[in-house]
């Protein structure tokens, strides 16, 4: 028997402020089905045997503890659940198999798709990563900065916003995407993490005079300081660069420091702002 265990660390919930809460899927119990638990510490609050868990590679809980996000990656959907209840509310279904993702903001009044989640608008639409509104359920708009179409008008490629790749401010009130590696080009995008509102997008950092590249650098990751009014993008040449998130602007490159280097600045950035 296949066994699948997703524990997830979380803000607890408010009665009970040290639990934690964790999804055990059993999958293959019996063969073709699951077995979800969903345990507050040691506490199981429900048990269900929905059809669709048995595909589930990771599950996220909302900040609040309330909602409960299933990815099936490979599969290409998303199932969204009530806690209290012990009920799946919906499932999402993406226009492709892979990569599926979603992530609640930290208010935990909303949730970000990498695709659109319901019928309706063009074809093309589907591919679009979505903002929704947990309650009352409802999509509120697209998470993308723009489209890119082939020769005959077909769908080509989504230019920045959510893929999967999410940080989100210390205050929790902004969100900023750097899709490097999948469907994004480069640009990293700043939004309003309570509304879906895009607020700036961070353009390719031009290459120095005398580099064999041409045009710019694209994103590879950004952080937000802790009050979301500036950002920090490494590029794919390995330079980091501080910027307005309201406006855009560069205020200062900081250098091309070594990997782990540059992996610590974003990180002492996000907590600290420095």
């Amino acid at each position: 028997m296949k066994r699948l265990l997703l524990a997830l660390l979380v803000a607890a919930l408010p009665s009970q402020a040290a639990a934690q809460l964790r999804a055990d899927i059993r999958k293959d119990t019996p063969p073709g089905q699951a077995t979800m638990r969903v345990y507050d510490g040691g506490k199981l609050l429900f048990q269900a045997t929905t059809q669709g868990l048995n595909a589930v590679t990771e599950s996220k809980f909302s900040t609040d503890g309330r909602w409960l996000l299933n990815i099936a990656d490979g599969q290409g959907y998303v199932q969204l659940w009530d806690v209290e209840k012990g009920e799946r509310v919906r499932t999402f279904l993406a226009p492709f198999a892979r990569i599926v993702a979603a992530d609640f903001t930290p208010d935990s009044e909303h949730f970000l798709l990498n695709f659109r989640g319901e019928p309706g608008g063009q074809p093309s639409e589907s591919f679009a990563a979505s903002f929704w509104r947990v309650a009352p359920l409802r999509r509120e708009g697209a998470l993308e900065v723009a489209r890119s179409y082939g020769p005959n008008g077909q769908y080509a490629l989504r230019e920045g916003g959510y893929d999967g790749h999410v940080h989100f401010s210390r205050d929790g009130r902004r969100m900023v995407f750097a899709p490097f590696g999948s469907y994004g080009v480069g640009a990293a995008s700043v939004f309003d993490a309570r509304t879906g509102r895009r607020v700036s997008v961070i353009s390719r950092l031009p290459y120095p005079k005398g580099a064999p590249q041409v045009g710019g650098a694209g994103a590879r990751a950004a952080r937000l300081s802790p009050d979301g009014g500036r950002v920090l993008v490494l590029y794919v040449d390995g330079r980091l660069a501080e910027y307005d998130a309201d406006t855009a602007s560069l205020l200062r490159l900081r250098g091309k420091p070594a990997e782990a280097q540059a992996r610590a600045q974003l990180d002492t950035f996000a907590r600290t702002g420095k």
